[in-house]
């Protein structure tokens, strides 16, 4: 990262943190678009979104009614507390799942999985984007941003994602595409997901 960007970065985080002061930053979709947009065909869903879809057609926005974070304007087409509440979509209805940024707000990792599973097709693609959460601390303390505090677990990172996946009985899943913190904090791993029952 260039002196440039980390002392722009420090300035705005002081901003915020010191005046309250809200700057618009890329999302963290915006990070990642670029590898994982193959992996979104057919009719898919991002979830938790925040206002900046992975994919502008033929993709369900699902998120809060008013979503807590706004990084672009793609509106909400079903709108739900995604933690406390089943999705309100049929079983099997999606080719794709994504979601970036929202399953290390889980309590129950399992069931956040468990949750987008549900809703994906067997042989569809689940698209997860997460903190690798050690790193993204160091990163906020060097940057001076203030930490997200909804992120519940210390130890959120690529080993224990697949460690929850192989938790979740009656599938199977072969890795298609992964990162971990190629870019910044950032974990990307996208899975082909086979319902066994």
């Amino acid at each position: 990262m260039s002196l440039a960007l980390k002392l722009e970065r420090k300035i705005k985080g002081t901003l915020s943190r010191w005046f309250g002061i809200r700057f618009v930053s890329p999302s963290e979709t915006a990070k990642v678009r670029h590898w994982v947009t193959a992996y979104c065909t057919g009719k898919g869903c991002d979830i938790g979104f925040g206002g900046d879809k992975i994919m502008k057609t033929n993709c369900d926005g699902i998120d809060f009614p008013q979503p807590y974070t706004h990084t672009g304007k793609d509106k909400v087409d079903i709108g739900v507390d995604v933690i406390n509440n089943e999705i309100p979509v049929p079983d099997n209805t999606y080719d794709y799942v994504y979601t970036s940024h929202l399953i290390e707000d889980f309590t129950d990792t399992g069931d956040a999985l468990r949750k987008f599973i549900r809703i994906l097709k067997s042989g569809g693609n689940l698209i997860l984007v997460f903190p690798d959460q050690p790193k993204y601390e160091i990163y906020c303390r060097e940057m001076g941003i203030p930490m997200n505090p909804y992120h519940i677990h210390a130890n959120m990172g690529y080993d224990l994602m697949l460690e929850r996946m192989n938790e979740i009985s009656g599938i199977r899943y072969e890795i298609l595409f992964s990162s971990n913190c190629e870019i910044d904090y950032n974990v990307v791993i996208v899975l082909k997901v086979y319902k066994l029952n």
